[in-house]
């Protein structure tokens, strides 16, 4: 393999056997798991959930989930696949490898987007077969893969908005920056909700998205779905250029 094949086996290698694998695949099976469950009445209320309790519902608040809890979810990733290098002071061995700089943070980011693609997918097959087996109304196949499209585009867009986090875990040189970093997007998501400015907000557009509909949505298609993207470009330039040319020293 060149050095740039054996870089991301490396990266990958670091998963497999780290505990974020088994903590990451318990989040993504357990949240579906919970909703789905909540939706057919056996645990929790069904008078606590909006809209209607079948299929349809809980594929769009399956969406909701994604958009909100992979924020934090997908972040830790991207904050533990960076900032574990400084951390464990590991930085140096990196940099020593015969691959450039921009090779080491391309494949650290793949590593994790991929990962993070992983995920979304095993919540979006979990909440599906939970949804089968606790017989919600309105089951179909062809609803799955027509809710399937909606959720991706959500899950690409968070998968999007976690790239900065890498940035910050660079700059930051840990996990405490970036964890900060993804608090205080949720917070300023929250807030620009009861201020009227969610949708010029890149953190806020995906839950405004999962749960708008309507004029609401077509309004969204002017500027604001092109948000999550631009940032998601701004992060992944950012984390290349101080790869390359900020001191690790």
């Amino acid at each position: 393999m060149n050095p740039f094949s054996t870089a991301i086996w490396t990266e990958s290698l670091k998963i497999r056997r780290s505990k974020l694998l088994w903590i990451s695949l318990l989040a993504s099976t357990l949240l579906p798991v919970m909703l789905g469950l909540t939706f057919s009445g056996l645990i929790g209320s069904q008078n606590a959930i909006e809209g209607e309790t079948d299929v349809p519902g809980f594929m769009n608040h399956l969406g909701t989930a994604v958009s909100i809890g992979g924020l934090i979810g997908f972040g830790f990733v991207y904050s533990w696949i960076f900032g574990r290098e400084y951390s464990d002071r590991t930085i140096k061995d990196l940099l020593a490898l015969p691959l450039s700089r921009y090779g080491v943070a391309a494949a650290k980011l793949i590593v994790a987007t991929v990962w993070c693609a992983v995920l979304a997918v095993l919540m979006f097959a979990v909440g599906g077969l939970t949804a089968w087996f606790v017989h919600l109304d309105g089951w179909s196949l062809e609803t799955i893969v027509q809710s399937f499209t909606a959720y991706a585009r959500l899950a690409l867009m968070v998968i999007c908005l976690c790239i900065p986090v890498a940035w910050m875990a660079s700059v930051g040189r840990g996990y405490l920056s970036p964890l900060g970093f993804v608090v205080l997007t949720m917070v300023v998501a929250n807030l620009s909700g009861s201020m009227g400015i969610a949708e010029y907000i890149p953190w806020a557009v995906p839950a405004l998205l999962a749960v708008g509909s309507g004029d609401e949505s077509i309004h969204l298609q002017a500027f604001s779905l092109t948000l999550p993207y631009l940032t998601g470009c701004i992060g992944f330039i950012g984390t290349l250029a101080w790869w390359r040319y900020a001191d690790q020293t």
